[in-house]
């Protein structure tokens, strides 16, 4: 939208003289909506559309049945008939060579849309503001850097021949613009290339009154350059593709009918405003007005935490809560010091009294050992012997019998060897009787041998 109220109109044979200028339509001070604009473009552009569809009986033109259960196969229809290849292949169905498509297009679907007057009236309304804006046309791709105007109105167009449509177009500094058009010519994808092999990039639009209709037949034979009557403007020509900001060239009478076309000729027609007169919300807020009725500010005072923190975990949570924590670990700490402490010495005392008790036993050990010299062997205690006298004489005892027990284990061992000395002996006796009976079987034979010899 533009906010401009006059715009100059120019000499048509010479662009650089503004002949008079005239007032700004309403039109074009209209909101952009770019949303109204893509859908009613979307629906108008699908009731060009021609109804077609696939041949009905497409993938049914041959003789198939099921062969049903039990030939393990699948229950697919197959062709009837032997000794082809396409016997028994399956058919119909859209998995198949040669079947039918799935869901195929019919004649009868819905083609066509239905679209609201009162949207499609916002729509162009919409698409013609836009033209009025230089930085949306040139966003689009035109070329009009050279241009003395956006929008450009020229006094009139008049004319037949297509060479004089292109010198004044080319004066009004829309050279570069035909340039374009005329290079930008590319091959059309997919099989739409069989009905229409080239696209062609759009040019200038020229808008202009039913009296100027002579204009009509020089412009057709130009790349990219169209013309439409201002009574009869069409979306899909103003804003093509659903894109914003065609560069549209005026003439004078067309441009003075926009307000006639949109207040007479569509009645009850209004335009659309803006909800918002300022779009710049932060200023808004920010102005003495609204900042004078509003409160304070108010300061969040936080209830509870956000985060239940486990006390036995964190640390910080448990001094929060009980501020004698830290002094009965420092307690607990300094006790088992302590108790270290006392483990310690009482390890350091059983060790000491295991050392006196070591000494002590030596001490008993050495006394009986001079107790068993002194004492006989045969003498029997008496029964009036004191107590420590009764214990050395029961300790030598036992040394006796330790004794007499070491002396049978040694005749016993004693008698094992004899015996392996013996059985080796015995084993050595048996081979050397061998060894002696088998040198005189040797003998014997050499001897026979001889014998045979001398004979």
């Amino acid at each position: 939208m533009t906010s401009r109220p006059t715009v100059s109109v120019f000499n048509h044979l010479n662009p650089a003289e503004v002949t008079t200028s005239v007032k700004m339509p309403e039109v074009m001070s209209v909101p952009i909506r770019l949303d109204i604009i893509r859908f009613v473009h979307d629906n108008m552009a699908r009731n060009r559309k021609q109804p077609h569809g696939q041949y009905p009986m497409a993938g049914y033109e041959q003789s198939a049945v099921s062969w049903h259960a039990g030939r393990a196969t699948a229950r697919v229809p197959r062709v009837n008939g032997s000794g082809t290849r396409r016997a028994s292949q399956g058919a119909f169905c859209n998995m198949c060579r040669k079947g039918r498509m799935f869901a195929p297009t019919k004649i009868y679907r819905k083609w066509q849309r239905v679209i609201n007057v009162q949207q499609k009236r916002h729509a162009l309304a919409a698409a013609l503001a836009a033209t009025a804006i230089p930085s949306l046309v040139m966003a689009r791709g035109h070329k009009i850097m050279q241009l003395p105007e956006v929008p450009l109105v020229l006094d009139n167009l008049n004319i037949k021949k297509t060479k004089d449509m292109i010198n004044i177009l080319a004066k009004c500094g829309l050279k570069e613009e035909l340039i374009r058009c005329k290079k930008a010519v590319k091959i059309r994808s997919g099989i739409a290339k069989q009905r229409r092999r080239y696209r062609r990039a759009k040019g200038p639009l020229i808008i202009h009154n039913s009296e100027e209709n002579e204009c009509i037949k020089a412009a057709r034979n130009i790349p990219g350059l169209e013309s439409l009557n201002v009574h009869a403007m069409n979306l899909l020509k103003i804003a093509p593709g659903g894109q914003l900001g065609r560069c549209i060239i005026w003439t004078q009478s067309a441009f003075k009918e926009l307000n006639h076309v949109f207040k007479n000729e569509k009645e009850g027609y209004l335009f659309q405003e803006n909800v918002i007169s300022n779009p710049d919300i932060s200023k808004i807020i920010n102005s003495n007005e609204i900042q004078t009725t509003l409160k304070p500010k108010e300061k969040l005072v936080r209830t509870h935490f956000n985060q239940k923190k486990n006390p036995l975990e964190n640390k910080k949570m448990m001094k929060f809560l009980n501020p004698y924590h830290e002094i009965r670990i420092k307690a607990e700490k300094q006790l088992e010091e302590l108790r270290k402490e006392q483990r310690a010495s009482k390890k350091k005392e059983l060790r000491k009294l295991q050392k006196e008790g070591r000494k002590w036993m030596m001490e008993i050990k050495s006394s009986l050992k001079e107790s068993m010299k002194v004492i006989p062997k045969e003498k029997e205690i008496e029964p009036e012997m004191k107590e420590e006298e009764a214990f050395e004489a029961a300790s030598s005892e036992s040394e006796e019998e330790v004794k007499e027990e070491e002396k049978v284990e040694e005749e016993k061992v004693e008698k094992k060897g004899r015996k392996k000395k013996e059985a080796k002996e015995a084993k050595d006796a048996k081979e050397a009787k061998e060894v002696k009976k088998e040198a005189k079987k040797e003998e014997k034979k050499e001897e026979k041998k001889g014998d045979k010899k001398k004979k």
